[in-house]
């Protein structure tokens, strides 16, 4: 069994899903939503009860957790501890990092090279699997670039070098629907930095094929929470009566804003099932390659 398991007072397995990354990972409760998208579903641990947290801060790549004294997380971590502290106390069962295409070609990597992210993403799979842990690779990745394909080549590279077992391919299925139905607004027209409501849905997606291993077509909901985007004023009375949830609850008391709104999204069938298979089928190829080249 995996680390950091434990027993309910019911007698159910639960596991923590510990993410690493910066607003693009966290945007719309991303981890809370996929865990509750996957919760008894996990290969391996069919019926587990799924508890989300976050560690990181926004608009950083994770390798920067690595920097000597590094201290400036504003989520997940305690003071004066660590990401590696808290993989090595807390053992994890599953850590996803937030594995990204620009970073991996050199973008907020002083040395331009990309090698910054690749080797940090590299020591934190030792870590976790050295606490007993499984990571799985959030592939991200929102541009439609060459650089962007370039750096999907690399990140797949990268999974096949550390063994990667659960291979969430979002920008892979993104990169697809610009592809096949460029209509379709993945990001919000006044935010190229988050995913949208379509895009936020395509990645959970991906996170269920992934770690459930089965098709996801016909299995999220088709209403589900998302944050705005562009400038807003906060509601002031949904703010003041706005109680977070225990996932909620560790976030940045500035996301509260966000997260009290109360919006709503709503997918037509048609859409949901497009995006639901093309998620199926990216993933069926990536798992497939990595299996092939771990023979």
């Amino acid at each position: 069994m995996l680390a950091a398991l434990s027993l309910q007072a019911n007698g159910e397995e639960s596991l923590t899903l510990l993410f690493a990354g910066s607003s693009s990972t966290y945007w719309n409760d991303f981890p809370r939503e996929a865990a509750k998208a996957i919760e008894g579903k996990i290969t391996g641990h069919i019926d587990a009860k799924v508890i989300p947290e976050i560690v990181g801060r926004s608009g950083s790549d994770i390798r920067v957790y690595l920097e000597p004294g590094f201290n400036k997380y504003e989520y997940g971590v305690k003071p004066g501890h660590s990401f590696l502290d808290k993989i090595r106390n807390e053992k994890p069962p599953f850590v996803v990092l937030q594995t990204v295409c620009r970073f991996i070609m050199g973008d907020d990597d002083p040395t331009k090279t990309g090698d910054a992210h690749a080797k940090a993403i590299t020591t934190y799979c030792e870590a976790i699997r050295a606490a007993g842990g499984e990571p799985i690779f959030f592939e991200m990745g929102w541009g439609k670039t060459e650089r962007e394909a370039e750096g999907r080549q690399r990140l797949f590279d990268l999974a096949v070098k550390n063994k990667i077992k659960f291979f969430a391919p979002c920008s892979t299925a993104w990169a697809r629907v610009y592809r096949e139905k460029p209509d379709l607004a993945l990001q919000h027209p006044q935010d190229n930095a988050h995913p949208g409501d379509l895009g936020h849905f395509l990645n959970l997606a991906c996170f269920y094929a992934a770690l459930a291993g089965e098709s996801p077509v016909g299995k999220l909901p088709r209403t589900f929470p998302v944050w705005p985007h562009g400038k807003y004023e906060a509601d002031e009375a949904k703010l003041a009566a706005f109680r977070p949830d225990a996932y909620q609850a560790k976030m940045a008391k500035w996301m509260f804003k966000h997260m009290s709104i109360g919006k709503i999204a709503t997918l037509d069938e048609a859409t949901a099932i497009y995006l639901e298979g093309v998620a199926w089928k990216m993933t069926q190829e990536v798992s497939s390659k990595l299996a092939l080249a771990d023979k």
